[in-house]
C-alpha cells in the first residue's frame, strides 16, 4: 500500500527537477570562486553555461508540470543536466590546467 496521495508523482518529480537545476546554480557559484584566480574571466564561460542550462530545465519543468498532471519529464532535462555538469569538470580542468 501506498503512504502517498494519487497524483503527488507529478509534484514530487518536478520539485526533484527544482533541487537539481539549483542545485547545478549554486555549484556554478562554487566553480567561479574556485576557479578565479587561476583563469579570471574565462571562469565565468563554465558556469554561465552550467546557468543557462539550469534556468531552461527549470523553466520546462515548471511548464510541463502546469500542462500534465503526471507525464513524464522531457528526454532533454538529463541531457542539459549531464551537459551543465560537464561544463563543470571542463572548468575545473582548465583551472588545473593553468596551474601546471
Amino acid at each position: 500500500m501506498s503512504s502517498s496521495a494519487p497524483g503527488t508523482a507529478n509534484e514530487r518529480t518536478s520539485l526533484a527537477w527544482q533541487r537539481t537545476t539549483l542545485s547545478l546554480i549554486g555549484a556554478a557559484a562554487v566553480v567561479v570562486r574556485m576557479t578565479w584566480t587561476d583563469l579570471g574571466y574565462a571562469a565565468l564561460i563554465g558556469p554561465a553555461v552550467i546557468v543557462a542550462l539550469s534556468a531552461w530545465v527549470f523553466v520546462e519543468n515548471r511548464k510541463r508540470y502546469r500542462r500534465r498532471a503526471g507525464g513524464a519529464h522531457s528526454p532533454a532535462y538529463p541531457l542539459a543536466v549531464t551537459l551543465a555538469v560537464a561544463a563543470m569538470a571542463l572548468t575545473e580542468l582548465a583551472a588545473l590546467w593553468t596551474r601546471g
